[in-house]
C-alpha cells in the first residue's frame, strides 16, 4: 500500500498516552424537560469547548471503542478566513466576525500533521462496527484519502461521496467552476452498520415522478411492452418513493440565509446532508460525534433522530451557537417531515470546558478598537456589572434584569457601539439556577436570542419553591461577545 509522507509526521506522536488527558470542567447542565424517557438515562449529551486533540485524549478512558459514527468538517486548507454573523439586539443589526482562520504558516505539512494526529485518535474512539465521514473539498481530499487508507485500511474505504450544489456566481473564466465537496466514508472494519432506511433515499427524477400514478393499492407506473405487434402495458407498484442513494448527492441544497436552519455560520452544512449519513450509519441510541461541530448541525440532527451525541469546538462562539440551537430545537424543522416543526424538547446535555479554569469571561481583542490590549480591559474592577430586581412573595420569586453595564464600553470598536441602542442589546442569553450548589449551574429557566427570534425576556416567569430553607439563587448571563457574568443571591424561604 502507498503511504503519504511529509515533514513532521515521524516526529509528532499521534498516539499520546492516555494519562495525558485533561480533566473536564462542567460549565452548564441542561436537564431534559421532556416527558419522554431520556436516552440511556445515565448518559448526558456533551458539548465541549476546547482544543479537539486534547478533548480526544480526555474522552479516551471512558469512550474508547464506544462511538458509532464520527462526522467531521475540518478546515479545508483554503488559506481564507471564515465568519459568523454576530447579531445585536432585536433590530436586525449584525456584524461579521471571524469564526476561524484556515491559514497554515508552516504550509501543507503542518495541516497534514494536524489532521493525521486527530484521525488516529478518532479511530481509537470508534466502535468496531463504527464509521467515519470526513468532509473536505478539492484542496486536500486527495492527500487525506491516502492518510485514511493508512489509518483505517484501504479495504475499509466505502465511498467517495460527491455533494454537488449550485455554485455561487463566479467571475473566473480561467477554469471550470467548482461546485462540489467531497465526503470520504470509511468503516472501522468489514462488519459495519449500514441501514437501508427509506428516509435516506433520493427523490426520483422529474421524468419518473411525472409518470407515477396512484390507486387504491398504492403508487405505480406503467411498464410498456409488445406482443405480436400489439402494445401492452402493466402496472408496476413501487415500495419506496425514491431510489437508493448513489455516491453523487445533488438533492441536498446548501444553506441560504433565508432558510429556517440558517445560524449565521459561513461554513454551515445542511441538516438533510447529516440526516442521510446518520440514518445510514447508526441506530437509535448510538453515539454520534463531531469534533469540529461549528454551528451544531450534526448535534441537532443526532438529537432529532434520537441518537446520543458529542460536539466539540475550540471557538466559544460556535459552542454558544450550538447550545442555543439545541435549546431551540423544538422550533426547527422535523428532520423526517421537513415541512413540519420538530416540536420536542431536547434531551439532557452538559456544556464542558477543559481544565478547571473557566476562561469564557475574557473578551476577544477582535471586538475592541485597534491598538487596545486585553490588559486595558481587564483590571479586576472592570468586570461587567449586572443589576437585577429580585421580587419575592412567600415561596415565589421573580427576577428582572434592570441594567447590564460594560465599564470598558468605550474601548469596544465603533462598528459595534454604533449598533447598540439599549443595555439589553449587549445581552444574548441569561439563565437562572434556583438552587445553585457544588459549582454546577443547572439551567432551570432560560431566555435567549436565536437567529430568527430576537426578542429577549428581561423578566423571568414566577418560580415556586416547594420547601422552606435557605437557597442560593444564581443568575448567569452571556453577552454578544461571549463574556460570562454570574452572580448569586441568598433566598430564605
Amino acid at each position: 500500500m502507498v503511504n503519504l509522507d511529509w515533514k513532521g509526521k515521524e516526529t509528532e506522536n499521534a498516539d499520546l498516552e492516555l494519562d495525558n488527558s485533561t480533566p473536564f470542567h462542567i460549565l452548564d447542565v441542561y436537564p431534559s424537560s421532556s416527558f419522554e424517557p431520556t436516552l440511556k438515562s445515565t448518559w448526558q449529551n456533551l458539548l465541549v469547548c476546547g482544543e479537539n486533540e486534547v478533548v480526544l485524549n480526555s474522552l479516551m478512558k471512558k469512550l474508547e471503542n464506544q462511538i458509532s459514527l464520527i462526522y467531521i468538517d475540518p478546515p479545508f486548507f483554503t488559506g481564507g478566513d471564515f465568519n459568523f454573523k454576530m447579531q445585536i439586539g432585536e433590530h436586525g443589526k449584525s456584524i461579521d466576525k471571524i469564526a476561524y482562520k484556515d491559514k497554515w504558516e508552516k504550509g501543507l505539512d503542518s495541516y497534514l500533521v494536524f489532521l493525521y494526529n486527530r484521525l488516529v485518535k478518532m479511530r481509537q474512539l470508534l466502535k468496531p462496527n463504527g464509521s467515519i465521514y470526513v468532509h473536505l473539498d478539492w484542496h486536500t481530499s486527495h492527500y487525506i484519502k491516502l492518510i485514511l487508507d493508512e489509518i483505517f485500511g484501504i479495504d475499509n474505504f466505502r465511498n467517495e461521496i460527491i455533494w454537488a450544489y449550485p455554485a455561487a456566481s463566479v467571475k473566473t473564466r480561467r477554469f471550470f467552476i467548482r461546485s462540489y465537496d467531497t465526503i470520504l466514508f470509511y468503516s472501522n472494519s468489514n462488519n459495519y452498520i449500514f441501514n437501508n432506511d427509506p428516509n435516506i433515499y433520493m427523490e426520483y427524477s422529474n421524468r419518473v415522478k411525472n409518470a407515477l400514478k396512484k390507486d387504491e393499492k398504492g403508487i405505480f407506473y406503467y411498464r410498456g411492452g409488445s406482443h405480436n405487434g400489439k402494445k401492452l402495458s402493466r402496472k408496476v407498484y413501487i415500495q419506496q418513493e425514491g431510489i437508493f442513494p448513489r455516491d453523487v448527492w445533488n438533492d441536498v441544497p446548501y444553506i441560504r440565509a433565508n432558510t429556517t436552519e440558517y445560524q449565521g455560520f459561513s461554513t454551515q452544512k445542511p441538516e438533510r446532508l447529516l440526516r442521510r449519513i446518520i440514518l445510514a450509519s447508526t441506530n437509535e441510541n448510538d453515539i454520534v460525534a463531531d469534533f469540529f461541530c461549528g454551528s451544531g448541525t450534526t448535534l441537532a440532527v443526532a438529537e432529532k433522530l434520537r441518537r446520543r451525541w458529542i460536539g466539540t469546538d475550540i471557538n466559544k462562539h460556535a459552542i454558544h451557537m450550538s447550545r442555543k440551537r439545541i435549546l431551540n430545537i423544538g422550533e426547527s424543522n422535523d428532520i423526517l417531515k421537513w415541512k413540519e416543526k420538530y416540536n420536542k424538547s431536547p434531551q439532557s446535555f452538559r456544556v464542558l470546558s477543559l481544565g478547571k479554569e473557566d476562561e469564557t469571561g475574557i473578551i476577544s481583542k477582535d471586538f475592541l478598537k485597534k491598538g487596545i490590549q486585553i490588559e486595558h480591559v481587564y483590571p479586576t474592577q472592570n468586570l461587567p456589572e449586572l443589576r437585577i430586581d429580585l421580587q419575592q412573595n412567600n415561596k415565589t420569586v421573580i427576577i428582572e434584569i434592570l441594567d447590564y453595564n460594560l465599564p470598558y464600553r468605550k474601548l469596544i470598536s465603533k462598528e459595534i457601539r454604533d449598533k447598540i441602542i439599549s443595555f439589553s442589546d449587549f445581552i444574548d442569553y441569561w439563565a437562572l439556577d434556583y438552587d445553585f450548589k457544588d459549582n454546577i449551574f443547572n439551567n432551570m429557566w432560560i431566555s435567549f436570542r436565536s437567529g430568527k427570534k430576537r426578542v429577549l425576556k428581561l423578566k423571568s416567569e414566577p418560580y415556586n419553591y416547594e420547601q422552606n430553607g435557605l437557597y442560593n439563587l444564581s443568575i448567569k448571563l452571556i453577552d454578544i461577545f461571549g463574556t460570562v457574568t454570574q452572580k448569586s443571591y441568598k433566598i430564605n424561604i
